[in-house]
C-alpha cells in the first residue's frame, strides 16, 4: 500500500482534526467483547493498518503498517469531557493511530483523526464494530480516496485560479522548507496548552423532528437549510456559512477522507418569514452543489498546490510558523489569524445510512460533533438516527479568557 496524500494534505497539520462519535447501543456486553470487536474492525479497513510518512521532498503517503496504535480502553469520563482530554493529545499518525475508542457512562465514544476517514467514514467503521459485536463476518475493506486525477474533469479549476495555483507555488519556492513531526508537536503544545473547546449536544426528539421536516416542507427547503435559516435569524449582518460535502463519486462504504465543501453568504431578511428566508438559503446551496467548479474547487486547491505550503496553513494559523509571505497566503484561503472566521461550519450526516439492529444490540442514538477546523469558529454536526436528530456546536476557546 503506497498513497499519496493529496486533497486530504490540509489535515495533516491542522492541529485539530478530530471526529468525534457518541454511540448508544441497548443490550448487555462485556467490556472484553467490544475491545474484541474493536480491534477486528480496525483489522478489516486498509487505511487502519497503514501510517503516515512524510518524505525528505515533502510529499506525505500512507503505506502499510503491522502494529498500528488505534486502541481501545474503559473510561470514566464523559462524552464531552473524553473530547477535552483528548483534543491536545496528539494523534500518532505516523504510527498508525486514527481512532481512539472508549467505553464511557455515557455509551461508546470514537475519536477519529480525519486523515483516517470522513464523518461517513467513521459510520461506516462502527456500523463493521457493531456487526462483529454480534458475531457476523466481514470482509477487508480496500482504502479509496479522492487524488487530483480522479475528480470530476468539469470541475477543473478556471484559468484564472490555475493561474494563482502556479504564482504562489512559484512565491513559495524560493522560500520553500518542508516540516516534520517534530513541527507538528511543537504546534500542538504550544496551541493547546492556551486553548480548549466547548461542546453543546441537542436532541431532538421524534416529535420535534417531525415539526421541524414539516415547516420546512411547507416552505419548500431542505431541513438543512431550515436550521440555517433560524441560527442566523438574530445576526444583524451577512452570515457566511460553509457546508462540509460528501464528494464520494461512486457508492462507496470504504473508509477514507471523501469530504469536499462548499460556502454561502447570506443576510437574514426581517422582513421574511424563516421559511422564506430558508428558501433562499436553500437555492444559493442548490446553485454551488450544481456546478461541479464549485463543489470540488477546494479540493483542486489543496492538491494542486505545493504540499509543504499548505501546511502553513494550519501552522500559520496557530502561530506555529509565520513569513510575509506565508501569512499573506493563509489570509486568501481564510485560515489568518486575524481574518473574518466562517460564522457556522455545517456538516449534516443526515439520515445515518447503516443498519441498527445486530442480533441482540441495537443502536439507539448517535451524536456527531465536527472539529474546530482552523477557518471555523462554530462548527455544527447534524445527524439522524432512529427518527432522533442530534445536533451539536462544537467551538474553540481561549484558556487565557475563560
Amino acid at each position: 500500500m503506497r498513497y499519496k496524500i493529496e486533497t486530504e494534505r490540509e489535515n495533516l497539520f491542522d492541529v485539530n482534526m478530530v471526529i468525534a462519535m457518541r454511540v448508544r447501543i441497548e443490550g448487555e456486553v462485556l467490556f472484553e467483547e467490544l475491545e474484541k470487536a474493536f480491534y477486528k474492525a480496525v483489522a478489516s479497513y486498509e487505511i487502519l493498518n497503514s501510517k503516515v510518512v512524510i518524505e525528505e521532498n515533502g510529499d506525505a503517503f500512507y503505506v502499510d503498517f503491522e502494529r498500528p496504535l488505534s486502541s481501545f480502553k474503559k473510561s470514566s469520563l464523559g462524552f464531552e469531557e473524553l473530547i477535552n482530554t483528548n483534543e491536545g493529545v496528539r494523534f500518532r499518525i505516523e504510527k498508525g493511530e486514527y481512532i481512539r475508542g472508549f467505553l464511557s457512562p455515557d455509551g461508546i465514544v470514537f475519536l477519529m483523526h480525519h486523515l483516517g476517514g470522513d464523518g461517513k467514514s467513521l459510520l461506516y467503521f462502527i456500523e463493521t464494530f457493531m456487526r462483529l459485536l454480534a458475531g457476523e463476518d466481514v470482509g477487508c475493506v480496500a482504502f479509496e480516496n479522492l487524488p487530483v486525477s480522479a475528480l470530476p474533469k468539469e470541475s477543473k479549476l478556471p484559468y484564472l485560479y490555475r493561474q494563482f495555483v502556479k504564482y504562489w507555488n512559484k512565491r513559495w519556492a524560493h522560500q520553500r522548507r518542508v516540516f516534520t513531526y517534530a513541527d507538528m508537536d511543537k504546534a500542538y503544545s504550544d496551541f493547546w496548552k492556551d486553548h480548549t473547546t466547548k461542546t453543546v449536544v441537542e436532541e431532538y426528539s421524534s416529535d420535534a423532528l417531525t415539526d421541524l421536516l414539516a415547516k420546512s416542507k411547507e416552505a419548500g427547503c431542505s431541513l438543512t437549510s431550515y436550521l440555517v435559516a433560524l441560527w442566523i435569524k438574530d445576526m444583524p449582518y451577512r452570515a457566511d456559512v460553509g457546508f462540509a460535502v460528501d464528494g464520494r463519486l461512486t457508492a462507496n462504504r470504504s473508509m477514507g477522507n471523501f469530504a469536499t465543501g462548499i460556502h454561502i453568504s447570506y443576510r437574514y431578511n426581517g422582513k421574511l418569514s424563516v421559511g422564506e428566508n430558508a428558501v433562499k438559503i436553500n437555492q444559493l446551496m442548490k446553485k454551488r452543489l450544481a456546478d461541479p467548479r464549485l463543489k470540488y474547487s477546494v479540493l483542486h486547491f489543496i492538491g494542486e498546490i505545493d504540499p509543504a505550503l499548505i501546511d502553513t496553513l494550519s501552522l500559520e494559523a496557530v502561530g506555529a510558523y509565520h513569513t510575509r509571505d506565508t501569512a499573506i497566503f493563509a489570509d486568501i484561503m481564510n485560515y489568518g489569524q486575524n481574518v473574518k472566521k466562517k460564522d457556522l461550519s455545517i456538516t449534516n450526516l443526515m439520515w445515518s445510512d447503516i443498519r441498527t439492529e445486530f442480533g441482540n444490540f441495537r443502536i439507539s442514538d448517535i451524536a456527531f460533533v465536527p472539529p474546530v477546523v482552523s477557518y471555523g469558529k462554530n462548527l455544527i454536526g447534524i445527524i439522524t438516527v432512529n427518527d432522533k436528530m442530534i445536533v451539536t456546536h462544537h467551538v474553540l476557546e481561549d484558556r487565557k479568557r475563560i
